[in-house]
């Protein structure tokens, strides 16, 4: 499996290299830009280059080593569908509506969101998933959970440059050492190998990878511990989603991270 991880790094580094700073000028020049949080107007939607870069690596890797396509094919319309709908959210959403509440009250009274949109696909595509890998009630309630959650994660903590990707790279690692199935590893190192080129762009703020970006790295982490992990390693990530998104609600993680020195001094690594 090793040699799959580092040709699935590999391959997608060398597509980055190429592709993202294509990607980006394209952006740059259709003057598709947003303004960040210290007001500078950047180009955004740069999780395209995700989309485009980490679709074409998986296939190449199911191509190279054979790979049976039932479960990595379940991942990769599901990743490419909420690509789309993280897109539409960059390019047309209403950004006075926050959070699951203003979405459906919105929905309630007849109002149909982008926000809605992505909530409601990311939840219909994590129990499709569950339905077919999972072998009991139980088991579809949770895996169900954990892919919601885990696809509207990584967008919770995409405030500032490079954090979301931080908490992703983290996550994902810790994932890799409790898993225990590795035969989807390469998944992840796919995204190192994409990473390695964005991240400086994004810790820089010279881009942002949008929506389209946190929603896809984040059903990426949702699909990976459904496939992968225990029973008991999920009641714990599941748990650990829960709080995090209770908290989402009450306060903010950027003043938490500020009034903490630890998490001040991640946060602020590479900027």
């Amino acid at each position: 499996m090793a040699n799959i991880e580092i040709m699935s790094f590999v391959l997608s580094f060398v597509l980055s290299y190429i592709g993202v700073p294509m990607i980006l000028n394209m952006l740059i020049e259709n003057n598709v830009v947003s303004q960040n949080y210290k007001g500078d107007d950047i180009p955004y939607t740069m999780g395209l280059s995700f989309v485009f870069i980490h679709t074409i690596s998986v296939y190449l890797i199911m191509l190279i080593y054979k790979f049976k396509m039932t479960n990595i094919a379940l991942y990769l319309i599901s990743f490419i569908l909420m690509g789309l709908v993280g897109l539409l959210d960059d390019l047309i959403g209403d950004k006075n509506i926050k959070g699951f509440k203003g979405h459906i009250k919105s929905f309630i009274k007849g109002k149909l969101t982008t926000g809605g949109i992505k909530a409601g696909t990311g939840f219909l595509l994590s129990l499709l998933i569950s339905l077919l890998i999972s072998k009991n009630i139980i088991e579809i309630i949770i895996n169900t959970l954990i892919i919601a959650l885990f696809t509207n994660l990584i967008n919770l903590f995409d405030l500032r440059p490079g954090r979301s990707i931080k908490v992703f790279i983290l996550i994902s690692i810790i994932m890799l050492i409790t898993s225990n199935v590795k035969e989807f590893n390469f998944f992840f190192y796919s995204f190192y190998g994409i990473l390695i080129i964005y991240l400086p762009l994004d810790l820089k703020g010279k881009a942002m990878m949008g929506d389209v970006g946190s929603n896809i790295l984040g059903i990426t982490l949702g699909i990976y511990c459904a496939f992968t992990q225990v029973f008991e390693a999920k009641i714990i990530f599941l748990i650990a989603l829960i709080v995090l998104h209770v908290l989402a609600e009450k306060v903010s993680f950027t003043q938490i991270i500020e009034d903490n020195r630890l998490l001040k001094f991640i946060d602020n690594l590479g900027r």
